[in-house]
Formats: C-alpha cells, sequence, structure tokens
C-alpha cells in the first residue's frame, strides 16, 4: 500500500458550509485500486451521511480511486435503499463508463445527478 492510498483512507468525510448552505462531503478520493477498503469506508460513512440533520446535498469525491463495479454498485444502493433523500449529489472524478452507471441513479432517486472533474468546481455548482 502505498503512503498516498493511505492518506486516502485516513480522509474524513464531513459536512461543509459553504455559501451559505451545507454540503457532505464524501471522501473516497485517493484510494487506488483499494476496492475494499472504499467499499467499507462509503459504508461506515452511510451511517453519518444519513442523520435527518445532515444536508441533503452531497459531494463523492472519487478522484485517483479506480471505480469498479463493485464500488459503484454499494454507492447505488447506498443512496437508493439509504434513509436519506437527496436533493443534488456530484460526483468528482469518475470516467465515463462510471458516468453512466451512476447516471442510472436518476431514475431511482429523486436526486439531481451531476459530474465534475474539479472539486471545487462540484462546491461552486451545488447550490447553482
Amino acid at each position: 500500500m502505498d503512503t498516498k492510498s493511505l492518506a486516502g483512507i485516513n480522509k474524513k468525510s464531513f459536512e461543509l458550509n459553504y455559501n451559505g448552505g451545507t454540503i457532505w462531503c464524501e471522501h473516497l478520493d485517493a484510494m487506488g485500486d483499494m476496492e475494499d477498503d472504499v467499499i467499507n469506508k462509503f459504508e461506515v460513512d452511510t451511517t453519518s451521511f444519513s442523520r435527518p440533520s445532515v444536508s441533503s446535498y452531497m459531494i463523492i469525491n472519487l478522484d485517483e480511486t479506480a471505480v469498479t463495479e463493485s464500488i459503484a454498485r454499494c454507492i447505488c444502493e447506498g443512496i437508493v435503499n439509504g434513509k436519506k433523500d437527496f436533493r443534488k449529489i456530484v460526483f468528482v472524478g469518475v470516467n465515463r463508463k462510471m458516468r453512466k452507471h451512476f447516471s442510472s441513479l436518476t431514475s431511482k432517486t429523486s436526486a439531481m445527478i451531476l459530474f465534475e472533474n474539479d472539486y471545487e468546481k462540484a462546491k461552486q455548482i451545488m447550490f447553482a
């Protein structure tokens, strides 16, 4: 395991006050090809972002993480089957193939699903 991937595992997800609102920032970035760790981190974080008091706006940062079918399925199922109704979800750092996979959420949830390659831009478009 390289140092960069280890840093990705240790990066905490959190709620961010931004531009007059709040955004849940799900950090699954910089985890390389550590599929099991990405899935475990998302599943643990589900408890935190599903609380009623947490924002219904979410950024899922997957930049520098190899998103597999298993990771995509876990994230989609967590959103669709979770207890939280999201208004907008922006995925960061997702390739074209996985964008199609995540776009399928549009028919299964009321959340607006968007894609961005830059984390800062994702924050900016959240309340646009």
